[in-house]
C-alpha cells in the first residue's frame, strides 16, 4: 500500500472523518472534522464517501511526501499549496506523482485546512471512527516521520473549475431548550448583539467576548451536542464544538445548525459572529 510521510506536521494536524455517533451515552465526544462542510467537500471532489478520513491542519498547514501517484483535494481555509515547484491556490484538486512533496499553508483566512485523498486515508479506526481524540486515537495526532497509508490511484478525475467556499456562511441557529427561560429583553439582546470570537478556543469550545444579561440559574446536567451554545453565569456564550463534553449544566440558549457549526469553526479570534433564529 502507498504511504504519505509527514515532513512537518505544523501547529496541529490530525486525522479526522465525520466522527463517532454511538457512544455519547458513555461520555465519548462526537469528534470529527471541525468544518464538516469542507471535509465532506474534499471527499466529494474526489468521488469518495463523505466519511472517508482526511487530514485536518490548524492554521499553519503541513508538509508531506507521497510514495505513489494519487489525487488530493484541498478545501477549508484559503491557503497556498506548493507541489514540487508548482504553486496552487485552494480550494483545489491536484494530481500527484510518485515522490511528490506537498507543502500546504499557512492559512490565509479561517482556522482549518483539509487534505482529502482518493479513497481516503487507511488509518486505524476506534469506536467506529478514524478521528483523533486523546486516549482513543492518540496516534491520529500527526508527528514528524509518521506514515499514513493510502491506495495508489493512477486514474485522473474530472477537475472542477469553481469550488464553493464555506467561509462566509451565515450562522443560523434553533432556539435552545432554555431559550424560553430568557425574558423578551434578554432574547432580543442575544439576537441583536454582534459577538466576537475570543482567544479562548480549541476543538472543545469557542468562547465569545461580549456579555449579555443573565439571571438564569444553573440547570441539572443535561445532554449537549456540537453547536450547543451555553450561557454562563457571567453572561458569556460558550459554543460547544466537535470534542466537547456530552453533558453540561449551563443553560442551552441556542443550537447551531450543522452548517453553522462548520462556519463558526473557521472564524478567527476577533471576527464578528451574529446569530439568526431558524424557524
Amino acid at each position: 500500500m502507498a504511504r504519505l510521510t509527514v515532513l512537518n506536521p505544523g501547529f496541529q494536524s490530525t486525522v479526522q472523518d465525520t466522527g463517532r455517533f454511538a457512544y455519547r451515552e458513555y461520555g465519548v465526544p462526537h469528534s470529527g472534522a471541525m468544518d464538516l462542510v469542507s471535509s465532506r467537500l474534499a471527499n466529494r471532489l474526489l468521488n469518495n464517501k463523505d466519511d472517508d478520513a482526511v487530514i485536518e491542519m490548524t492554521l499553519s498547514g503541513a508538509e508531506m511526501i507521497f510514495s505513489e501517484p494519487t489525487q488530493i483535494a484541498i478545501t477549508g481555509a484559503h491557503c497556498k499549496i506548493q507541489v514540487q515547484h508548482k504553486v496552487y491556490k485552494s480550494p483545489s484538486v491536484i494530481r500527484l506523482k510518485t515522490g511528490d512533496v506537498v507543502k500546504i499553508g499557512p492559512a490565509i483566512d479561517g482556522n482549518f485546512i483539509y487534505l482529502g485523498i482518493k479513497n481516503g486515508f487507511q488509518t486505524e479506526s476506534s469506536l467506529g471512527s478514524r478521528s483523533y481524540y486523546p486516549h482513543i486515537l492518540d496516534n491520529a495526532l500527526l508527528k514528524k516521520g509518521d506514515h499514513l497509508s493510502y491506495h495508489r490511484a493512477e486514474k485522473s478525475i474530472e477537475l472542477i473549475d469553481e469550488i464553493p467556499s464555506n467561509l462566509n456562511a451565515s450562522l443560523k441557529a434553533y432556539a435552545g431548550p432554555e431559550f424560553h427561560l430568557l425574558n423578551r429583553k434578554q432574547q432580543e439582546q442575544l439576537l441583536a448583539t454582534t459577538f466576537t470570537v475570543s482567544n479562548e478556543w480549541d476543538r472543545m469550545a469557542y468562547q465569545l467576548n461580549e456579555v449579555i444579561a443573565n439571571h438564569l440559574a444553573a440547570i441539572k446536567s443535561s445532554p449537549v451536542l456540537p453547536g450547543t451554545i451555553q450561557l454562563t453565569p457571567q453572561g458569556r456564550l460558550i459554543v460547544l464544538m466537535r470534542d466537547a463534553q456530552t453533558t453540561g449544566g449551563y443553560p442551552r440558549v441556542l443550537q447551531l445548525t450543522e452548517k453553522a457549526v462548520s462556519a463558526i469553526s473557521q472564524k478567527r479570534v476577533g471576527v464578528s459572529v451574529d446569530f439568526i433564529i431558524k424557524n
